[in-house]
């Protein structure tokens, strides 16, 4: 993979959390005092350095971490408090490059989303409904299904306040078994059919394979939620676009199959960063725009709890991407363990974790407790106030 495109950087994060990172990722051992807080700017670079970097680096060497050789290529790191910011941020105003500049207070994208004639616009929170037909989900499995009136259950949510509806008919809990295409048309065309009778919600459907996406938008879904990484590659997106719909790409490592058996990164917010780069990339050359789709970093997904974490924590980083981001943390198996709790115990876990990535910028929260998310949401997101 090509690093030298991929530059993030986040403000405001607590100092034990980004030195923490520093030594765990970079293995930079952090030596300046103790703030409340630290940026943390990481640049990739392929053969040589902007010059704005290169004249911080004489200037300033204590606030930064030049690594020519890493696992993905030389790369430039800055962590610094609120006031050695300011003073980077004045000396880079006076420098011939821009490139540090910028690379500090990213253009972040003024960035919506387009769903059945809807405009979702990046600061207003929404709430995507779970509703599981397979029997081996790891929270609902076998609860709908096999279930007559899907419709109903639905509805509940949509009462609850529910944006989208989001259904699936093959688990992808680690470990569950793939389901052949014809038994998951059968088994999601009835639903589609009953919700899309009765109400005007935008509908998601759950797949990975472009033959059922395609079944799926003719019955008169939405959107696709891909939890596998685009792995279908230009079918699916070809697919999407040919039903002028809305696609949801998730980030992961290996398959349900495969993907908790010893996950690794080197640097997993960069990593995760390039993947979005790339299909975003390849979306828009098929013709399937930013404001069609939605960015899953994929928590617990090919992530052991650590990488979960980190993400949550630096979530921020994809903020300067031009695509609104989805968070699905709702009951998964990170928070059990953290809280000791089973599958049915983990909703206040659930509701820190999605006020949080509020806060750090995403949009969309896919999620199994409707109300109490939008609850959570609500008072998170009056407690942030307005965005600019």
């Amino acid at each position: 993979m090509n690093f030298e495109s991929v530059h993030y950087c986040v403000h405001a994060v607590p100092f034990h959390i980004v030195t923490r990172y520093l030594l765990h990722t970079y293995g930079w051992k952090y030596q300046l005092r103790e703030e409340p807080s630290l940026s943390l700017l990481v640049r990739y670079y392929a053969d040589s350095l902007p010059d704005s970097y290169l004249a911080l680096e004489k200037n300033f060497p204590q606030l930064c971490a030049h690594q020519e050789k890493s696992p993905l290529g030389p790369r430039f790191i800055i962590a610094v408090g609120l006031k050695e910011l300011a003073q980077i941020i004045v000396f880079a105003a006076t420098l011939r490059d821009a490139t540090l500049s910028q690379d500090l207070i990213p253009d972040e994208k003024p960035a919506d989303f387009s769903l059945r004639g809807q405009i979702w616009p990046r600061e207003t929170p929404k709430v995507m409904g779970i509703l599981n037909i397979t029997p081996d989900s790891f929270f609902d499995g076998g609860k709908h299904y096999p279930l007559q009136d899907y419709a109903a259950v639905a509805e509940k949510m949509i009462e609850a306040g529910a944006d989208i509806i989001d259904i699936g008919g093959e688990s992808t809990r680690p470990g569950a078994r793939k389901v052949p295409t014809h038994e998951e048309i059968q088994r999601l065309t009835p639903v589609l059919r009953q919700i899309r009778t009765r109400f005007n919600i935008p509908i998601s459907i759950d797949t990975v394979k472009p033959a059922v996406a395609n079944v799926m938008f003719e019955l008169g879904a939405d959107m696709i939620n891909d939890i596998s990484g685009l792995s279908a590659g230009e079918a699916m997106i070809q697919t999407i676009v040919k039903h002028k719909g809305s696609y949801c790409l998730m980030h992961t490592q290996g398959t349900p199959e495969t993907m908790q058996q010893a996950p690794h990164y080197s640097d997993v917010i960069a990593e995760i960063y390039l993947f979005f780069q790339q299909s975003l990339d390849q979306c828009a050359r098929l013709g399937l725009s930013n404001q069609q789709i939605l960015l899953d970093p994929g928590i617990g997904f090919g992530k052991t709890l650590e990488h979960n974490l980190d993400i949550l924590r630096f979530l921020s980083a994809y903020r300067s991407l031009p695509s609104l981001l989805l968070l699905g943390t709702s009951n998964k198996s990170f928070i059990g363990k953290i809280l000791n709790a089973d599958v049915d115990d983990r909703l206040y876990g659930s509701l820190i974790t999605q006020s949080q990535g509020l806060i750090s910028g995403a949009t969309v929260f896919r999620v199994h407790e409707v109300r109490e998310t939008l609850d959570a949401l609500r008072m998170t997101d009056q407690y942030r106030g307005p965005q600019s």
